[in-house]
């Protein structure tokens, strides 16, 4: 079996065989979860971390009235519950968006993993302050942007997160989950949908999205791409 975490933290530095070794060793328990399924409920006594090997899984907070906030959006190879890493308990809900295989693994083995091969830990920092990093730009664009300029950054971002050179990429989210992301309601996000069809920005076919005028969508959205794009510049200089 491939390792999607091995693939995902060899885009930011070289790792030797150790790493290679020590990071493949949290995809070993390989299961597979229903599109809807939860991998982790609110409350639990937090265990176990998830990689995501195949398919698509968010975090999700459930308010009393039913309403739901997304959080977080993961792809394969990344490592799911590493924002609750403080706490005894879960505070958010991780639900499979598409079919899912995510092999669960306990806390404790990262410390292992960090003591035994310590330039982990770096990646594993990293690889926080990019999601938090993207965390508090959809902050920003959901206090700020209106929904055209909201909705048009969402689907730069994930062209640039899937690291797609063509301008055509797969987005398994529906109009709710996205509204839910996003703090709009399904409605509206279909109508702005629309609006960026008819301004010739964007097609969208049966989960296939093709951005026809990257160079507009980057110009409306006011897109910067740089809180995506993680640097470990200042662990080579502290080892320096």
């Amino acid at each position: 079996m491939n390792s999607c975490i091995v693939e995902r933290f060899s885009e930011l530095r070289e790792l030797d065989e150790n790493e290679v070794e020590l990071l493949g060793s949290l995809e070993r328990d390989l299961k597979s979860y229903a599109v809807g399924e939860r991998l982790q409920s609110i409350g639990e006594l937090a265990t176990h971390f998830f990689t995501l090997h195949g398919g698509w899984a968010c975090s999700v907070r459930v308010l009393a009235d039913g309403q739901r906030q997304v959080l977080d959006i993961f792809l394969p190879g990344q490592v799911m519950g590493l924002r609750e890493m403080g706490f005894d308990q879960t505070h958010a809900e991780i639900v499979a968006l598409t079919d899912v295989e995510a092999c669960p693994f306990p806390r404790a083995r990262l410390k292992e993993l960090f003591r035994e091969a310590p330039r982990l830990g770096e990646l594993f920092f990293i690889v926080m302050a990019r999601e938090h990093a993207m965390l508090t730009e959809r902050m920003i664009s959901i206090g700020r942007r209106p929904a055209l300029k909201l909705i048009a950054h969402f689907l730069l971002e994930f062209k640039v997160r899937l690291g797609c050179s063509a301008d055509e990429f797969e987005l398994p989210l529906n109009q709710p989950v996205i509204g839910d992301a996003l703090g709009l309601s399904a409605v509206h996000v279909s109508r702005t949908l629309s609006t960026l069809r008819k301004q010739g920005l964007v097609a969208a076919d049966n989960g296939t999205i093709r951005l026809l005028d990257v160079d507009k969508l980057v110009e409306l959205a006011e897109f910067e791409r740089g809180y995506l794009d993680c640097q470990l510049r200042w662990a080579q200089v502290a080892r320096d």
